[in-house]
């Protein structure tokens, strides 16, 4: 896999939130991030993009065809090759969700869940999206963090599909690689938690944004944690039940 830094692949590009109450979710991170949305009718639904200001940066989709699935928010990682990453990721352990499609003058994607049972996706683009170089703006996503029961087995699949090296960093903790790049943090699940990742938006001020969560709706599961040298991040659920976290920057 190539390291350069205007390369995208191993890295994330987009964020979706899977939801059973899209005008809820829209009330909900309108207040909380500022975002507006722009609707976009489908093949048999209406998807929904995240922008902020006029910058599409995440989606919305509802739930209705995934019964029993709960609301969850879902990264999407883009890749040389979906339809070989797929192969990949059964062979090291994990599974296909969804099989590789073509989204329609945007790209080809999969959905895919590790040995462990966390869904992320996968994409290839069909135009040329250079790797974001720039640091995330408020409002932006920012960080991916994956809470693992094996961490081990964790290191070892994204190793076989993305490319991804583990190391350990200034904070303290393991982050993935690509090349010189940090993609995603990981360290183990809390007790009886299962594996699942953490997708993070920059905030002005964490205090406030934690109001703005639960004025309209949502719950603070943990409320201020330091990260040294970075800064540190509340863990939060929205209105419908979505985990997501809120980051301040030193």
């Amino acid at each position: 896999m190539s390291t350069k830094a205007n390369d995208p692949n191993g890295t994330f590009i987009w964020r979706e939130i899977m939801t059973p109450d899209v005008a809820a979710s829209k009330r909900f991170y309108g207040e909380v991030f500022g975002w507006n949305f722009e609707d976009m009718p489908m093949d048999g639904f209406t998807y929904v993009m995240i922008k902020k200001d006029k910058t599409g940066i995440g989606g919305m989709a509802p739930l209705d065809a995934m019964p029993g699935v709960p609301p969850h928010w879902i990264g999407t990682v883009c890749v040389a090759d979906v339809d070989a990453s797929a192969k990949v990721a059964t062979e090291a352990g994990g599974k296909v969700m969804m099989a590789p499609g073509d989204i329609p003058n945007y790209g080809r994607f999969a959905v895919i869940a590790d040995p462990q049972g966390a869904p992320l996706t996968l994409m290839h683009p069909f135009s040329d999206e250079p790797a974001r170089t720039t640091m995330p703006g408020l409002g932006e996503f920012c960080w991916e963090h994956l809470n693992s029961t094996d961490a081990a087995g964790s290191k070892a699949f994204f190793g076989k599909l993305f490319g991804w090296e583990a190391g350990g960093s200034v904070t303290g903790g393991d982050v993935f690689k690509v090349g010189e790049r940090m993609i995603a943090s990981l360290s183990a699940s809390p007790p009886g938690a299962p594996t699942h990742w953490l997708t993070y938006v920059v905030v002005d001020d964490l205090a406030a944004a934690r109001a703005r969560v639960t004025n309209n709706g949502g719950k603070v599961v943990m409320e201020e944690v330091a990260v040294a040298t970075m800064g540190s991040f509340a863990v939060v659920t929205d209105n419908v039940g979505a985990t997501i976290c809120l980051f301040k920057s030193l």
